[in-house]
């Protein structure tokens, strides 16, 4: 797979608290080109979205960040969600894994979790001018606690090298990161409609007021989930703010 934007340089640790941290430290210390990627065996202090942990065994799962210099405006740092969660997806796809993207930030088979995404961007005036991409996917675990919901490449049948796996994500995330650059926002838009989950049906959620029904009908401009709510009207809900029961 040809590269049109990133370098190919990766670098690989046994062991370190954060990828996405340790990428940016780097980064400080001496400017790396973009596409410049970071993958550890064990991860010790995995993050995802809002501080939460992310929890993996060593040297089962691909933990990877990739740093990139989108210069876009603010307005439009939801879409570096999008095509991080389409070249993840797509690399599913791949493999003949059926997977779907769980707004924010999540990848789900078979409503399990089994890929998550933390993207931290760095402003510089009015524009983006740094991010780091983090990808956590479970490739060889094969036993997760049970209040996890989770499953892993080697749980849907597939035995495959983390090293493949990352290669397969990274030129895809080439490719779509391409078409961010050159403003695409309508197209990578109708690619993720196509693969989210629960898009126009009636489900359940919770807010901090109790459960209600809704109809997930798509996300804002800036990223937020759109639901139609039982009597008609519209609202949308940042992170956290809403939480999908079923």
């Amino acid at each position: 797979m040809s590269l049109r934007h990133f370098n190919s340089k990766h670098i690989k640790l046994d062991k370190v608290d954060s990828t996405n941290a340790y990428l940016q430290q780097l980064n400080k210390k001496n400017k790396q080109s973009c596409g410049t990627s970071l993958s550890a065996v064990f991860q010790t202090n995995g993050r995802g979205q809002k501080g939460a942990k992310w929890e993996v065994l060593s040297g089962e799962n691909l933990t990877f960040s990739v740093l990139v210099y989108p210069d876009i405006l603010p307005k439009y740092a939801f879409y570096l969600n999008i095509i991080t969660t389409l070249s993840i997806q797509k690399t599913l796809a791949d493999l003949k894994i059926d997977s779907k993207i769980k707004w924010p930030n999540d990848i789900l088979v078979d409503k399990k979790k089994i890929c998550g995404v933390l993207i931290e961007n760095q402003i510089s005036g009015l524009r983006i001018s740094q991010s780091v991409i983090g990808i956590g996917l479970n490739v060889n675990q094969s036993k997760f606690n049970d209040s996890l919901k989770a499953t892993s490449l080697l749980l849907q049948g597939v035995s495959i090298e983390i090293e493949d796996v990352l290669k397969q994500i990274y030129g895809y995330l080439d490719f779509y990161y391409n078409l961010l650059i050159e403003s695409n926002f309508d197209l990578l838009l109708k690619h993720y409609y196509s693969n989210l989950l629960w898009l126009n049906k009636m489900g359940v959620f919770e807010n901090q007021f109790g459960r209600f029904n809704a109809t997930v009908i798509g996300i804002t401009d800036v990223g937020m989930l759109n639901l139609m709510l039982g009597d008609g009207t519209k609202k949308a809900y940042d992170l956290k703010e809403v939480k999908f029961i079923y």
